[in-house]
This record gives C-alpha cells, sequence and structure tokens, in this order.
C-alpha cells in the first residue's frame, strides 16, 4: 500500500515539515515560554530553538528546514512530471541531506543540550518519511516497464 501511494506520502511528508518548519520559525522570534512543546527541563523547545544552536551564522535552523522541504517539495514535483534521473537523483541527495542535518541536529540536542525540542522530533520524523517514501517513489519512477521504457 505505501509503495502505491509513495509520492503522495512523500508530498505528505514534505508540507508537514514545511509547516513544522514554518512554526519553528515562528517560535524562533516568539517571546521565550510561549512554544506548546515547552513540558518540562527534558522537553524544552525555547532552550533548543534559542540557544546558541539555534543558528548557523546568524540563520535559524528552522529557516534552513523550511528551505530545505520547499526545495524537497518543488524537486518532487518536478521528478514527478518529467521522471528525468537526474532529477531523482537529486532528490534522493536532498532527503540525505536532510536526514543527516536532522540526525546532527538531534545529536547536539541528545549530547550537549540535554533537552529535546518536540518541534525538532517532528522535522526528524517528516524528513524520515520522507526519505522512506522519496526513495520508494524513486524506484517506482526510474524503474524500467515491461516494454522497457521508464515508468
Amino acid at each position: 500500500m505505501i509503495r502505491k501511494y509513495a509520492y503522495a506520502f512523500l508530498l505528505f511528508f514534505a508540507v508537514a515539515g514545511l509547516l513544522i518548519s514554518l512554526y519553528s520559525l515562528k517560535q524562533h522570534y516568539a517571546p521565550l515560554g510561549t512554544s506548546v512543546c515547552n513540558v518540562g527541563g527534558a522537553f524544552n523547545c525555547d532552550l533548543v530553538n534559542h540557544g546558541p544552536y539555534g543558528e548557523i551564522g546568524g540563520f535559524p535552523v528552522a529557516a534552513i528546514g523550511l528551505i530545505g522541504y520547499l526545495m524537497i517539495g518543488v524537486v518532487a514535483m518536478q521528478f514527478s512530471k518529467t521522471k528525468d534521473p537526474v532529477l531523482g537523483k537529486a532528490l534522493l541527495v536532498l532527503l540525505a541531506g536532510g536526514v543527516a542535518f536532522s540526525l546532527y541536529l538531534t545529536s547536539l540536542e541528545a549530547f550537549v543540550i540535554h533537552a529535546w525540542c518536540l518541534i525538532c522530533l517532528g522535522s526528524l520524523s517528516s524528513i524520515t518519511g520522507a526519505s522512506l517514501t522519496g526513495w520508494l517513489t524513486f524506484q517506482d519512477f526510474t524503474r524500467p516497464k515491461a516494454d522497457g521504457k521508464t515508468a
């Protein structure tokens, strides 16, 4: 079932990640204590989002996520139209980069900040789901058919 609807799930995860990143960016500039995921010392989005790791070179990490999910969505839609393997590979590179970046940020939460951001974990879930369904989509769209042509 997932394979049949992989492209739809890919777009769903990209949109979910986009919305999560948008909320995270909003919270990055919001006053402390206004995040819905501040539920204690171990789960504190403000500590993560407003701390020194909430920006890279003065650029909010949430904005990087926003741009990344937007790029994933655009490339995925273009790939679904053209079935161009180069675009498919570009999509896989974007997804792999997103997973690597999310895992890096999650490791910072675990080993450096010692606090978890539920918004960030939601983004990690979105990029993981997008990556799995993106791989299935790539396989489906680039797999040769019985007549020797791709999908």
